[in-house]
């Protein structure tokens, strides 16, 4: 069975409460942040997915009862913009001090479920929480994001082709030999320019590649003869995330960088085989895992440095369930991580695999891939080829 068709916000909202209604609950609150917390929030997700609506910089709360949706809009800044939703949202202009008596007012039949609870911030949830007695339904309404439609499809791909665009870009940027923030700059804006709502890069332009560099103020490198040169992009598009990773050098790769990089890319063809409908999704984790380990350079380097080999991607940049398949290696504290859920890759499934590593003295290497689960096997979104590019 392929992705499923096109679903209306009214009836995401409609199946999260046949959701609710199986655990008891008669309402549901659903807590979100804006979106300009970029990859730093799941609860936008959740509350985009059931809602298109996005508060930016503000908070938001859906309240969803037998009868009908309203929208409580944190900032009076934003009510303009909240005015253009569809009818079937009632937008109501509430400071979320005072939300707790809005909700109140509703008279919600009960029990009342939540969302996003356990990212809002703590006055807020002291306030609102009594409101609601009943179960957290995060898991419920993560489920019914794990397939995209064929709306959401067409978003991510417009998404694919935006950072495709940014990584033709890079050349041409780097050729000016501006600083890597300079650049930057120049590739977020012209995100913007092309339709993101939102663009996030990190560029390291260093002799060995050593970490992800986002800020101006560690990102003030020029590009120099033999630099490793890494970029990876992280966007929006109405929503959608759009992701990848590319890397090569100012001029030819070096021997031990070149080794790198086909290391990473061991892991990410070991990652494409075990990507099959019906099969685990641990089973892509424990391919990368697998090839890693093989190579032996985690003995021989001790010290080396990377993050989660892949994640979900959706309204999410992290999109739950799928994103608890690949451990964030960077957590080195010995603190055993929680057993992820056992997942089946399915069509509509759309994943970033991106294997890294980083090694002090040595250099780094990362490749990241928007994949797409389809029928068959997968459909590979960006279009920038992977191998590494000797940039002049």
């Amino acid at each position: 069975m392929g992705a499923p068709a096109h679903i209306p916000h009214t009836d995401r909202r409609a199946a999260l409460r046949a959701e609710a209604g199986a655990c008891g609950a008669a309402s549901v609150l659903v807590f979100g942040f804006g979106s300009a917390l970029g990859a730093g929030t799941r609860s936008h997700g959740a509350l985009r997915y059931l809602s298109g609506w996005d508060g930016y910089e503000s908070l938001s709360l859906l309240v969803l009862s037998p009868t009908g949706s309203r929208l409580l809009v944190g900032s009076p800044f934003m009510m303009p913009l909240a005015a253009r939703l569809p009818a079937d949202l009632t937008v109501i202009d509430a400071r979320p001090a005072d939300w707790h008596r809005a909700v109140q007012d509703m008279a919600l039949p009960g029990p009342v479920a939540t969302v996003g609870f356990d990212e809002m911030p703590s006055a807020l949830h002291a306030r609102l929480a009594p409101l609601a007695d009943g179960p957290s339904l995060d898991a419920q309404a993560a489920g019914l994001r794990l397939r995209k439609d064929a709306a959401e499809i067409a978003a991510h791909r417009a998404a694919a082709r935006l950072c495709d665009d940014l990584f033709a870009r890079l050349g041409p940027e780097l050729a000016r030999r501006a600083s890597a923030a300079d650049i930057q700059v120049e590739l977020e804006a012209h995100a913007r320019r092309g339709g993101a709502d939102y663009c996030r890069t990190w560029l390291t332009i260093r002799p060995q590649a050593d970490y992800c560099r986002y800020w101006p103020a560690e990102a003030a490198s020029f590009p120099e003869p033999g630099d490793q040169v890494l970029l990876g992009i992280a966007l929006t598009l109405e929503g959608h995330w759009g992701h990848g990773i590319r890397m090569g050098a100012i001029g030819p790769l070096a021997p031990d960088h070149a080794r790198l990089h086909g290391l990473v890319e061991d892991m990410m063809a070991a990652a494409l085989r075990a990507l099959r409908p019906g099969q685990p999704l641990a089973g892509v984790e424990a391919a990368m895992e697998q090839t890693l380990r093989a190579s032996g350079i985690m003995d021989a380097h001790p010290g080396l440095r990377r993050f989660r080999n892949g994640h979900g991607l959706g309204h999410s940049y992290e999109e739950p369930i799928l994103t608890d398949a690949f451990p964030q290696h960077f957590d080195t504290s010995g603190t055993a991580a929680a057993a992820a859920p056992e997942v089946t890759i399915a069509p509509g499934m759309l994943l970033e695999i991106h294997p890294n590593l980083f090694i002090p003295g040595v250099g780094g290497a990362a490749l990241g891939e928007m994949m797409l689960v389809t029928e068959t096997g997968f459909d590979s979104l960006l279009t920038f080829p992977r191998s590494p590019v000797a940039w002049a």
